[in-house]
């Protein structure tokens, strides 16, 4: 009996020495976040200067980047503007960033930029690059997709008869991505809006690749993320290779912690390596959204399956356990 209260407080200790964070992770406005792990340090990518810019700040801390590095690595030129959902990835050991913007003359469509130096985010940029520049429809929302079965796939969001959906073709460079192209996901139920599938992003598990992607209105409180999958060895430009998930949402709001909005999902891992935690924003009430889309971040655990298992959205009140390996 002494053993076992000894042990007791040993872990009550413990648990009340444990470093805790509370979301957000920045102050202001921070809609579409994405962040990597790169040298030890995390990389944050977001819209600036009224979405004309692009800003990549720099922290040693998932859990804020308040008092991050900042550098402006991107200025649109006057003509563009709404510059939106900028993602980094690293591509055959270079660093790309991928992003989408118009003009007053053509609808939205995806542009690449290489980093000069693959380790310094900070640092210089090549040019933008338009990768389906004969492609009529709308592009947004676009990302990399490492499939298992050994190819890259580009996956991003189109506009078809006014309604957001996810396409996907096989990219033959890191900018540009071949001929053929398919719709993936169409929004066809009551949590889509049903008029918006977009964000796809892609995590990897026990030889299974997941598409998180978000939903329903992107300017309503009922904003939330949706799940597919298809194992390693089957085509993904095969739309019966796919599991389309279950007929709801993975995760969504939390009235009871005032968080509104919960989407436009990202992934990373911890310091260690040992955790996958997701970035995304959310808003603190039903009626002020856009332009109070605030970065956050939540934890991703495993189910015996394989597949993500997502909590219930954290808000500003609720104290959470920091990143394995952070300091």
């Amino acid at each position: 009996m002494k053993i076992e209260i000894l042990l007791a407080l040993i872990g009550a200790v413990a648990v009340q020495s444990q470093e805790m964070f509370t979301n957000p992770i920045l102050n202001g406005n921070s809609a579409d976040p994405a962040a990597i792990f790169l040298n030890g340090f995390y990389y944050l990518t977001l819209s600036t200067d009224v979405e004309h810019s692009i800003t990549i700040y720099k922290s040693s801390r998932l859990t804020s980047f308040r008092d991050a590095e900042t550098a402006v690595i991107y200025r649109a030129p006057p003509q563009y503007y709404d510059v939106w959902a900028s993602e980094l990835h690293l591509v055959d050991g270079d660093l790309y960033l991928y992003f989408t913007q118009r003009t007053e003359d053509e609808i939205h469509k995806m542009f690449a930029m290489k980093a000069d130096d693959p380790n310094n985010p900070l640092g210089t940029w090549g040019e933008p690059i338009k990768m389906m520049p004969d492609w009529p429809e709308r592009q947004i929302d676009g990302t990399v997709f490492n499939h298992g079965n050994g190819k890259r796939y580009f996956v991003w969001a189109t506009e078809v008869l006014g309604m957001l959906s996810i396409d996907i073709a096989e990219m033959d460079s890191p900018t540009s991505v071949k001929a053929s192209k398919m719709n993936l996901r169409w929004p066809t139920s009551d949590w889509e809006g049903p008029f918006t599938d977009e964000g796809p992003y892609f995590l990897y598990n026990k030889n299974v690749s997941y598409m998180i992607f978000s939903a329903e209105s992107t300017w309503g409180p009922d904003y939330c993320l949706g799940m597919m999958s298809i194992p390693y060895d089957k085509d993904p430009m095969s739309p019966s290779n796919w599991w389309f998930g279950d007929d709801e949402c993975v995760f969504s709001r939390n009235d009871e912690e005032n968080v509104y909005t919960p989407g436009h999902a990202a992934f990373t891992t911890s310091p260690d390596g040992t955790e996958t935690w997701m970035t995304y924003h959310g808003c603190v009430n039903t009626t002020h959204i856009g332009g109070y889309r605030i970065a956050r971040i939540e934890k991703i655990d495993w189910a015996e399956d394989g597949k993500p298992i997502f909590p219930r959205p954290h808000g500003y009140n609720h104290p959470q356990p920091v990143p394995s390996g952070q300091v």
